[in-house]
């Protein structure tokens, strides 16, 4: 299938295994013939999903071309109502120590770091998958994001739920201890109840694709077992390494055999501390990307989203 948002294939799919994928960002050449990091291609592909993250399937995709400007305005700003990704952003663009200072002292374990929006891109362009409710306007009071997990999308015409995690850390390995506390922390009875409780009501006043269908089902499925048979668990680790310092072509062999190496480490870092009492039953598939540097991709971002709500 066509990629929806990563249309000149900048990222890289090397490992696709059941349980494990990963990622990388291709290296192109400039205008000189050096390589070229395509950092420019990746945030756009990642800005990109910005409409859709935000109105999810709640308006018609094909939006006139005389309101498209106007919708994407609405879109970035909407990212900015959400008091993390604004205090980020005054101190990636501004260097705001306060700021900084008071997003690093909040519980938010995302930070308006668009972790988010990269596991929307990975699921829509690599698992073919659709966003089942908006994570912007779906909120419990104005300015706070949505409690819960960081996508809920499904896959058309399949009875699967995609709930997902995403983590976005200068340590892979505290990104991964983190996503393991989600795990264990959200896939509990109780969680999950309130959890299909949110989406059947957010369900019900918005029009969505197979709308009707999903109530069906998510009113009908009260068991726990039957509740994590039809759940799968995306979890995204992003964060640097230093791949992209020592290799500019990712299918040669040494460059794969490191790729590897790394991923298959973090893996096991993972399995080994896996300690959720329902892991075994669980249909968990961890995501991993490496990046070149979090906080070039992470002010190019803000960049570009600031200048689409001044459009």
């Amino acid at each position: 299938m066509p990629r929806i948002f990563d249309t000149n294939n900048i990222i890289l799919a090397k490992i696709q295994e059941d349980d494990l994928n990963s990622f990388l960002v291709n290296f192109d050449i400039d205008d000189q013939g050096q390589p070229l990091y395509q950092l420019d291609e990746f945030t756009q592909a990642i800005i990109n999903t910005i409409p859709e993250f935000v109105f999810a399937c709640y308006e018609n995709p094909y939006i006139p071309q005389t309101s498209a400007v106007s919708k994407l305005r609405e879109a970035a700003k909407s990212m900015y109502k959400i008091k993390d990704f604004e205090l980020m952003r005054r101190w990636y663009l501004e260097g705001d120590q306060a700021a900084f200072n008071e997003v690093s002292s909040s519980n938010s374990n995302n930070r308006g770091e668009f972790g988010e929006l990269i596991l929307h891109l990975l699921l829509r362009d690599f698992k073919h998958t659709i966003p089942l409710i908006s994570k912007v306007y779906f909120k419990d009071a104005p300015g706070v994001p949505a409690h819960g997990f960081d996508a809920v999308h499904i896959s058309p015409g399949k009875k699967i739920l995609w709930l997902g995690e995403s983590k976005f850390y200068v340590n892979s390995k505290q990104g991964l201890g983190d996503l393991l506390n989600d795990l264990k922390d959200h896939f509990k009875k109780d969680y999950l109840e309130e959890q299909f409780t949110i989406i059947k009501k957010n369900l019900k006043s918005n029009e969505i694709p197979q709308r009707n269908e999903w109530i069906t089902i998510l009113n009908n499925c009260n068991r726990l077992k039957d509740r994590i048979r039809m759940i799968n668990i995306p979890m995204l680790c992003t964060y640097p390494h230093d791949i992209y310092e020592r290799y500019f072509d990712f299918e040669c062999d040494e460059a794969i055999r490191y790729h590897e190496a790394n991923i298959r480490e973090l893996k096991r870092y993972f399995d080994d501390h896996n300690d959720c009492a329902l892991k075994n039953s669980l249909n968990i598939i961890l995501f991993l990307f490496p990046i070149k540097n979090k906080q070039e991709l992470v002010r190019k971002l803000h960049e570009r989203l600031w200048h689409m709500q001044e459009m």
